[in-house]
């Protein structure tokens, strides 16, 4: 009311940068508060906050008084408050964390890490629960702690975030900052998306139009739609497409791992939980699909049932999509590939010769080598996937550690020799071509 009374025009708002709350008992990650003031913020659909000695996420949500912030233990304890305390929450920016290093009993996947934590904030000392499967555990919540964050000491954790376990970094790395070759640098997931700008921007509008604040769909009088199909062979960029595509867009994706699913009920129950406890804006990703739910797959009838049920819930909920990672769609069947709900298919290709080269240089891009051919390495890879070619620089690597000497071109050739390509032995119509000068005499042929 005092901006409107003071004469500044309606066009252009103030919003206060802070506001008092009273902390009262949440649930982590995410705390929640009056969307008045929320607006009023200039966080009218969330955003990040300083909390103490931490940072966290908040949206809008049923709170018990209109100056209430609702907030997890967890996050209360980073944030080393009290409940009932009366605290100043400042809105703020946080940049994309490079990298972020957690300790916490047992060693855990840098990937998982990564998958399971991506959309959160953290800051250096936070102590972060991770969801996953652990050995006999089909479903566990371990709690680990934040050591470091690059640049720190806060930051947000996107697809370009490198998440590592403290065990799996060497002293003197992990005291240093991440660093690159001079000239272009890239990641491996920046190497799979090479040539994707199509799809990226495809898979991005959809997103962003299902996960809107606003509800375009429903205001907007579109058909009810779930999300869409990803489809493509393992280890060629289908989760870096859907990570890269839903960090452009600004919403989190939760990952729901199918790798333990061996019966109907755990399907149910992983797709259930993730409808009912995802926050929106929100983009549930259920990768491999077609390993369960295929026309060869296991319980096809009571899974195909379960898929319809799981489709009809996400769609009927604002602000949250789904994406189906498959390695083909017509593996699904018609009755799943040909639903309305799932309008939208794209196709991520096998790596060809420029995203292989790509690859080969971020996988090498901090490993010792001398007289290295990238263009020769990516024509003997015809049929290399991602993990593939990752494979091999692994394979010449832990030659290279054994020996001492750095990695040459002739110990990459050894280990692409001894690599079994996973496309086949070309990929999508693509055969290396050397030209008539490679082949000896025969002139009259030629």
């Amino acid at each position: 009311s005092k901006t409107f009374m003071s004469g500044i025009s309606f066009m252009t708002p103030r919003y206060l940068c802070d506001m008092r709350f009273i902390i009262r008992p949440g649930s982590d990650p995410v705390a929640r508060a009056n969307a008045n003031l929320l607006t009023a913020m200039g966080l009218p659909g969330g955003g990040i906050v300083a909390l103490g000695k931490t940072h966290c996420l908040v949206a809008p949500g049923d709170v018990p008084g209109p100056n209430a912030l609702t907030v997890g233990p967890l996050v209360r304890e980073n944030a080393d408050i009290a409940l009932g305390t009366s605290i100043d929450v400042v809105r703020t920016v946080v940049p994309q964390a490079r990298r972020v290093i957690v300790v916490g009993g047992e060693r855990l996947d840098s990937r998982h890490l990564a998958r399971s934590l991506q959309g959160n904030v953290v800051s250096v000392g936070d102590r972060i629960a991770v969801h996953g499967s652990y050995g006999d555990n089909e479903d566990e919540e371990r709690v680990v702690r934040v050591v470091s964050v690059e640049p720190g000491p806060a930051g947000t954790i996107g697809d370009r975030t490198v998440v590592h376990d403290a065990e799996d970094v060497e002293p003197d790395v992990a005291a240093q900052p991440p660093g690159r070759p001079p000239g272009e640098t890239f990641s491996t997931a920046d190497a799979l998306l090479t040539g994707l700008d199509t799809e990226l921007e495809t898979l991005v509008g959809w997103i962003t139009l299902l996960t809107s604040r606003s509800d375009l769909p429903g205001s907007w009088g579109l058909p009810s739609v779930a999300g869409v199909i990803v489809e493509g062979p393992a280890g060629c960029g289908r989760s870096e497409l859907v990570a890269a595509a839903a960090q452009q867009a600004r919403v989190a994706v939760r990952e729901i791992s199918l790798d333990l699913v061996f019966k109907p009920e755990r399907l149910l129950t992983l797709l259930e939980r993730a409808v009912k406890d995802s926050i929106s804006p929100v983009v549930l990703f259920v990768d491999r699909l077609d390993a369960v739910a295929g026309n060869d797959g296991m319980f096809k009838n009571q899974v195909a049932a379960i898929m319809r049920w799981f489709l009809d819930a996400v769609a009927q909920r604002p602000g949250m999509a789904c994406v189906l990672g498959v390695h083909s769609a017509a593996a699904l069947g018609d009755e799943l590939a040909k639903t309305p709900l799932l309008p939208r298919s794209l196709t991520v290709p096998p790596p060809d010769l420029k995203r292989r080269r790509r690859l080969f240089e971020a996988a090498l891009a901090r490993v010792p080598t001398t007289e290295i051919d990238f263009d020769r390495l990516a024509s003997r890879t015809a049929g290399f996937s991602g993990a593939d070619v990752v494979s091999a620089v692994l394979q010449a690597s832990a030659g290279a550690a054994g020996s001492g000497e750095p990695v040459n071109h002739d110990t990459l050739e050894a280990a692409i020799d001894g690599t079994t390509p996973s496309l086949g032995t070309t990929s999508s119509g693509e055969i290396p071509g050397y030209g008539f000068d490679r082949v000896a005499n025969l002139s009259d042929v030629k």
